[in-house]
């Protein structure tokens, strides 16, 4: 679906370190949802990254939260992208932010759900250009090694809910929020973070 460079400003987060390195997501509607595309900026250059596995209106528990609307806020300098959606009994809702240091994005996702999901998370392809495997470092992040550039995730720990599981390999990465004990409906939330170094 074709937009207009005016529309399509409208959905862009993004943070970049003062020697033009950093990062944006771009907001794209898909259907009745909102996918979206992470990419490496290197001063000219964009390298698209990661791609949202979006799920389908049919889907109860599909693979991504399902984000059917975007509202851009102005934060100080920045921008921030407020998402909010609908699937089966379940609601969903995001906020995709930059670090406070520059070159980062940072990801708030919660799901308001009435039952015992089949799936919650937020699943991501890679489209990079070629294959990269990720290593993973001791009690650290992911790192893709793109254009010289090292390219982090990692998922941020919140005490009032379970650490999400971050599987990862060279066709992209998972963020899997896991249940804790309260009885439903209940709220879980999960948070992750995407830098450059």
């Amino acid at each position: 679906m074709s937009q207009n460079p005016a529309e399509a400003n409208e959905y862009i987060v993004e943070s970049i370190r003062e020697d033009g390195v950093g990062l944006f997501v771009h907001f794209v509607k898909q259907k009745d949802r909102f996918g979206h595309v992470l990419a490496l900026v290197q001063g000219e250059e964009c390298t698209p990254l990661f791609a949202s596995i979006e799920g389908t209106d049919e889907e109860d528990w599909p693979e991504s939260p399902p984000y059917q609307e975007v509202h851009m806020e102005d934060r100080g300098d920045s921008s921030v992208a407020l998402l909010v959606g609908k699937a089966g009994h379940s609601h969903w809702s995001a906020a995709v932010e930059p670090t406070s240091k520059p070159g980062g994005l940072q990801y708030a996702v919660a799901c308001r759900m009435q039952d015992y999901p089949r799936c919650m998370c937020s699943r991501y392809g890679s489209v990079m250009p070629t294959p990269v495997e990720p290593k993973l470092e001791r009690d650290g992040p992911w790192v893709w090694n793109v254009n010289g550039v090292e390219v982090c995730v990692e998922v941020i720990a919140q005490e009032q809910f379970p650490t999400p599981e971050l599987p990862a390999s060279s066709t992209g990465f998972e963020v899997n929020a896991s249940l804790d004990h309260e009885p439903f409906p209940k709220t879980i939330q999960w948070r992750y973070q995407i830098w450059v170094r």
